[in-house]
């Protein structure tokens, strides 16, 4: 089978190279590499050619890898850290940090402008395709999570403890903002949903709406704390799914 890229001179093997894994059927990447705007609805009515699907399940084997990888790592943090560090390692914004190191724009199948549109809306087409290339790799394998655990290793697992004593990742509530914004969803809203306990120890439940819709809920001591973790629960589930039905969401409502 031919290796090389369906458009351009540039070789599968340099991509190959970068994550550390040789695919024995290319037809999984070249999947994996092909935007849903490089697929027109005539001829793909059902949306199974583009990488969608292997987005879908690039996204759990991620999330499964990644929580096994915290488990050992962090044998005395509580569940609740080691939660908040998964969000964390499994967002767009990470993944779309790992996609760039390896230069996966460069080997993506888009329709055009879609390379040369707002670079927010760039960096989550990269970082879907970074779940869409794992989820290839993990079909490839047979299924292997060995196979998939070393492409981690050697992009995401060694820069975990710098991507979580970062602050600019852990502002949740910037993070929310700018995505909502960059959608023109507008400003999330924050709800308190209920406050509990005497003056020196309250307990508040805020939830989190973008564009009118739902998207998280967060517990604290102080309405900040409970919005942070609000917005750190909105975050993984800001999808370009979620998106659309903002959208349609708000343009019913106009």
């Amino acid at each position: 089978m031919s290796r090389e890229k369906e458009t351009g001179d540039t070789s599968y093997a340099a991509l190959e190279e970068r994550i550390g894994y040789t695919f024995r059927d290319t037809s999984y990447l070249t999947k994996a590499l092909r935007h849903k705007s490089s697929v027109s609805a005539e001829k793909d009515p059902r949306g199974i050619e583009s990488n969608e699907r292997l987005e879908f399940l690039g996204d759990a084997v991620v999330n499964c890898l990644v929580t096994e990888e915290l488990y050992h790592r962090f044998p005395d943090k509580p569940e609740g850290h080691l939660s908040k560090y998964k969000s964390l390692l499994v967002s767009r914004k990470i993944l779309g940090v790992l996609a760039e190191r390896i230069n996966l724009s460069e080997f993506l199948l888009t329709g055009p402008g879609e390379k040369r549109g707002p670079q927010k809306q760039v960096n989550s087409i990269a970082s879907n395709a970074f779940e869409a290339l794992i989820g290839a790799a993990f079909l490839d394998s047979g299924s292997d999570f060995t196979a998939v655990r070393s492409i981690l290793a050697q992009l995401l697992y060694p820069s975990i403890n710098h991507f979580i004593n970062d602050v600019e990742n852990r502002n949740y509530k910037s993070r929310i903002l700018e995505l909502a914004q960059g959608d023109h969803l507008g400003s999330p809203r924050y709800i308190t949903l209920s406050q509990k306990g005497p003056e020196h120890n309250k307990h508040f439940i805020v939830a989190v709406e973008v564009g009118g819709l739902r998207l998280g809920e967060g517990s604290g001591k102080n309405k900040k704390a409970a919005q942070q973790e609000a917005a750190r629960v909105a975050i993984p589930k800001y999808t370009e799914s979620f998106v659309a039905k903002a959208r349609e969401h708000r343009s019913k409502k106009a």
